[in-house]
């Protein structure tokens, strides 16, 4: 109730703004109490009575509802987004009106008309002094044409419908800084865009993929690949920035075309049609929202596909089902790396009442026994392993090193699994028998080495040498300790993937390795993602 209480102070903070206009109806609210104090002893037409008890009663009754923390709460909730609009509640205020009200109850209490003139202009140099000027460069822009919309508005609008013409493009849908957002269907309603002012305002967008549109538009530095992924699935050939030589070369390697400018904005049209990203694959590293470290991927074709990879915590469960749901809800293959709670907790919970989702396939590692894990390595835990192995899932497939399978045409190479080589180098088996594997699309490959460490590293690289090699990688267990770094050296990947929240990243007690990792990674030249900057993305070419 507390933080409800300290909601609306700061809401009614946000409306105040500088107070004086909030001073002023006190002020006049004071006024009517003394006077209608005053008129009980004289006589007064019930009509004035009434008029000052009902703006007195309402305001009162107002501050009451408004200010009292349980049904603040209401209102809130029925508000829907509430937490973010409730300080338009205090337009309900009638300060306009009973200001007004009150200054002619005071100038008819003048004498002569000298003294109503002159109280009247000090009550309009009151008024002026306590507010704000509103006709002013910050609200009003000078008109710029017969349309009364920005310039740049219209130009691109017009560039888009010649272009259009020309080309016989029938359907235009356009992807725009939020600058641009309210003008453009303005000028030009038969120009579509995968999302309006409404979701600036905190409105959800129409699905998930104008969502992510409008989350990446609004992040720095742009992933123009994963923009352009995603304007592919919506059917936005359009797009509209400002001008910028960097961002010009990145949509021309991604199909996109610039086919005109005005003086502050690129215009581009996507060339190809919708066969840019055939066999290619959009990987997603999502993060844990409590500071926990984890594990989950999902990769996905634009024909619908999806391919999921481990997914966190049991108390991830929640968050994996919404957004698989927003992915279809079907999935392909699922891959459960090792049976470790930060890897295989949310699968264990969700398998067990999925619901409408729909899983083809499971592949995973046919691990060592709980009993002998523990034995080798006493301080590790086998509380969802246990679970695991209650489960009964007729769609699931052990993998062994040297496993090669594809799904949907994506290539699956095992490099790894739980096995008797496993047991010769390591006695951490839940860790250093994870599966290591790599997936490979038409030009491009990416390695996942789920949480195998250093005793494993010179093994690999011996047996696989250059198969293992990729453009991009996920870090041996989570980037703290994992495999070595002439492992890392060896692959020469140009993005690695840090499954690791700030405080792992950022540690500085020197308990782990994986600042240290990261650095060298990023010294190497690979681009660092980690839960900082999640969901990240990728397109595997």
């Amino acid at each position: 109730m507390r933080e409800i209480f300290e909601l609306v102070m700061s809401m009614y903070d946000t409306y105040n703004g500088t107070g004086m206009h909030m001073a002023l109806f006190f002020a006049c609210i004071i006024y009517l109490v003394g006077f209608s104090m005053q008129k009980k002893k004289t006589e007064e037409s019930a009509a004035e009575a009434d008029k000052r008890f009902l703006f007195i009663g309402y305001t009162l009754l107002f501050f009451i509802i408004c200010f009292f923390p349980l049904t603040a709460k209401v209102i809130m909730k029925l508000l829907g987004n509430g937490g973010n609009v409730y300080w338009r509640m205090f337009w309900l205020l009638p300060t306009a009106i009973v200001t007004a009200y009150t200054a002619v109850q005071i100038l008819m209490q003048m004498e002569t008309k000298v003294k109503r003139y002159a109280l009247l202009a000090l009550m309009l140099v009151v008024i002026a002094m306590t507010g704000t000027f509103v006709y002013n460069d910050a609200i009003f822009d000078p008109k710029q044409n017969n349309y009364k919309l920005p310039n740049d508005t219209i130009q691109i609008c017009d560039i888009i419908e010649a272009d259009a013409k020309a080309n016989g493009v029938e359907s235009k849908k356009l992807i725009v800084p939020n600058e641009l957002l309210t003008t453009i269907r303005q000028y030009d309603a038969t120009i579509l865009m995968p999302y309006g002012n409404e979701v600036v305002k905190g409105n959800k967008a129409q699905n998930d993929n104008s969502a992510n549109i409008y989350r990446l538009m609004n992040t720095e530095p742009k992933n123009w690949e994963a923009i352009c992924w995603y304007a592919g699935i919506e059917g936005c050939n359009y797009i509209a920035y400002p001008i910028d030589d960097a961002v010009t070369a990145a949509l021309e390697g991604l199909g996109y075309a610039k086919i005109g400018n005005n003086e502050k904005y690129n215009v581009f049209r996507r060339n190809d049609g919708d066969t840019q990203y055939e066999n290619q694959w959009l990987i997603t590293q999502y993060g844990g929202a409590d500071g926990a470290q984890l594990s989950f991927y999902t990769l996905q074709d634009n024909k619908g596909h999806l391919i999921v990879v481990d997914g966190g915590w049991e108390s991830d469960a929640s968050y994996v089902r919404k957004v698989l749901k927003g992915l279809g809800n079907h999935v392909d293959a699922w891959v459960i790396t090792h049976p470790h709670r930060d890897h295989a907790g949310a699968f264990c919970k969700i398998y067990k009442k999925p619901g409408k989702l729909s899983i083809d396939k499971v592949y995973a590692v046919d691990m060592a026994s709980p009993e002998l894990c523990l034995e080798n390595a006493p301080w590790d835990e086998t509380e969802v392993y246990e679970k695991w192995l209650k489960l009964e899932i007729p769609q699931l497939t052990y993998v062994h090193a040297g496993d090669i399978f594809a799904v949907a045409g994506l290539g699956f190479e095992i490099f790894s699994a739980y096995d008797d080589y496993v047991d010769e180098l390591s006695n951490d088996l839940l860790n250093d028998g994870s599966m290591l594997f790599k997936v490979t699309a038409e030009e491009e490959s990416m390695l996942f080495c789920a949480d195998v460490g250093k005793k494993m590293s010179d093994y690999l690289l011996d047996t696989y040498g250059d198969a293992l090699k990729a453009e991009y990688i996920q870090m041996g267990h989570h980037g703290n300790g994992g495999l070595k770094k002439d492992f890392y050296d060896f692959i020469d990947a140009k993005v690695a993937f840090f499954d690791a929240p700030d405080w792992l990243m950022n540690d500085t007690t020197g308990a782990y390795s994986t600042p240290d990792n990261r650095y060298f990674m990023t010294t190497n030249g690979a681009a660092v993602y980690s839960f900082s900057t999640t969901p990240n993305q990728i397109i595997l070419k």
